[in-house]
């Protein structure tokens, strides 16, 4: 639905009352390079126009109401109620809210919509904009940093952060140090996502023990950021698990990727991002342990007509492709994949906003 019916919904499903109804929006994170979902490693992301809305407004009372404009099924918080009374994804969402205990929140009522598909997590999203809300009704005023620690809820908070610091029409750099924000003009191209059943596969752990062998050769780096492609020579005799030494070539050469990249938009030259995506995907298909689906719809879309760039991302690819080819390239990539994988991959067509 529209912004204007998202609001009417929220009137027909809550009293009429004089209290500001506040609007709060996040798009699903994209990573165009480096790992976002990576302890200590860097990379540059932008949000999606597949979004979590919300729309928000002070409850007189100690209790917290959310609506999904899909379901007529109302989750009701009420504060001082013991956490173990909640289950399921109930749980996940009484978490978020307790997180702001010592703020002082006041009860609220909430209504969002989600056009983030099924197959792709809105946790980011979801969690970010509900938080965003609760702060907005409650007059409380947080940065960046504060709101995605309080949206992570105790997990890694990278990808939150880069989602509380994404702006329109630009990417967000995160390294060591406050998020940066840089030009990102896509005119005339839009971003399309394929994606297949394989399952990502998890490298954080190889990825731990290769930073912990060289972090004691050099206990002075806090993130891969900050490793030199000198200090992963001296270091990498010592990094015994030759997965996690491949993993580890991959990050260093990719923080360089990410490094030229940001100084060619300081200059608006995506020419340079769509390259050096291309090589971040030629790197992890060599490096980075890629499943056979998720090579096959990167092979498929990287000799399409229009496409700039081609890069793995969970469960799929994202191709930066121009506007009038996507029809063409969807029709291609499914026929391809379907005659040699056995089933249609599943497409999402977006912008970064």
């Amino acid at each position: 639905m529209n912004l204007p019916e998202l609001k009417e919904d929220f009137y027909k499903r809550y009293s009429s009352s004089d209290n500001y109804l506040h609007f709060t929006s996040n798009g699903i994170l994209c990573t165009l390079l480096g790992h976002c979902g990576i302890e200590n490693a860097p990379s540059l992301t932008c949000t999606l126009s597949m979004r979590v809305r919300m729309f928000a407004r002070a409850l007189d009372g100690n209790m917290i109401k959310i609506q999904s404009s899909a379901e007529n099924k109302c989750f009701v918080y009420i504060f001082g109620t013991p956490p173990e009374l909640f289950r399921g994804a109930d749980k996940e969402t009484v978490n978020l809210i307790r997180m702001l205990d010592n703020h002082k929140i006041k009860g609220a009522q909430i209504l969002y919509d989600s056009t983030i598909p099924e197959f792709l997590s809105k946790k980011e999203a979801f969690s970010v904009s509900l938080i965003q809300s609760l702060m907005k009704v409650s007059s409380i005023e947080a940065d960046a940093l504060e709101t995605a620690a309080l949206s992570a809820c105790s997990r890694p908070a990278a990808p939150y952060l880069a989602t509380t610091a994404a702006k329109s029409g630009y990417c967000t750099l995160l390294s060591s140090g406050i998020p940066k924000n840089y030009p990102l003009p896509l005119t005339g191209y839009k971003i399309l996502s394929a994606h297949c059943t394989e399952s990502e596969r998890d490298r954080s752990g190889h990825i731990r023990t290769a930073f912990s062998s060289i972090r004691r050769m050099y206990p002075h780096i806090s993130s891969i950021t900050d490793i030199t492609p000198k200090m992963f020579n001296s270091a990498k005799s010592a990094i015994k698990d030759k997965t996690a030494l491949r993993y580890m070539y991959h990050l260093i050469n990719e923080t360089a990727r990410i490094a030229a990249v940001t100084t060619a938009l300081r200059r608006c030259d995506t020419r340079t991002l769509f390259r050096e995506m291309n090589n971040s995907q030629k790197s992890m298909e060599r490096f980075w342990d890629i499943g056979s689906e998720h090579l096959f719809l990167a092979h498929c879309a990287e000799r399409l007509d229009g496409v700039a760039a081609v890069r793995f991302w969970k469960n799929g690819i994202i191709v930066i492709i121009e506007e009038e080819k996507i029809d063409h390239a969807i029709n291609m990539i499914r026929h391809e994949f379907e005659s040699n994988i056995g089933y249609q991959p599943t497409f999402c067509v977006s912008e970064a906003l």
